[in-house]
């Protein structure tokens, strides 16, 4: 979008959420190129999946959203691993003490929401 067009759609937004959109695009902005395409490529996948998986997902971002940054991070680490493992490797991994010893419940949850965001539908 034109520098100038993101301008005026900002100046239209209440202050605060002009405010996380402009550091959203600065976040996007310092990204690799690498990391642009995986962003893209999500999106894309995103965009493919049946509307009662998008809500899923959006449900998710939005409790993952709402934990503190730390744990956060810990959880996206998480997610990375979860994504390279199989299936079976995956529910070993979400059965593990040592997933039940890192995580709260509620972050086990989200973690266990994500892996079956990771299944194909049936």
């Amino acid at each position: 979008m034109p520098a100038e067009q993101r301008r005026r759609l900002l100046e239209q937004l209440p202050p605060e959420r002009r405010k996380r959109v402009e550091d959203q695009l600065e976040r996007y902005n310092r990204l690799s190129p690498e990391e642009r395409e995986r962003l893209r490529e999500q999106l894309e996948r995103f965009r493919d999946l049946p509307s009662e998986r998008q809500q899923a997902a959006r449900e998710l971002f939005r409790r993952f959203s709402s934990l503190p940054e730390d744990r956060r991070r810990l959880l996206r680490e998480e997610f990375r691993l979860l994504r390279e493992l199989d299936r079976s490797e995956r529910r070993a991994r979400l059965d593990s003490q040592d997933l039940r010893n890192r995580y709260s419940p509620a972050e086990q949850q989200i973690l266990r929401d994500y892996a079956e965001l990771l299944e194909p539908p049936e």
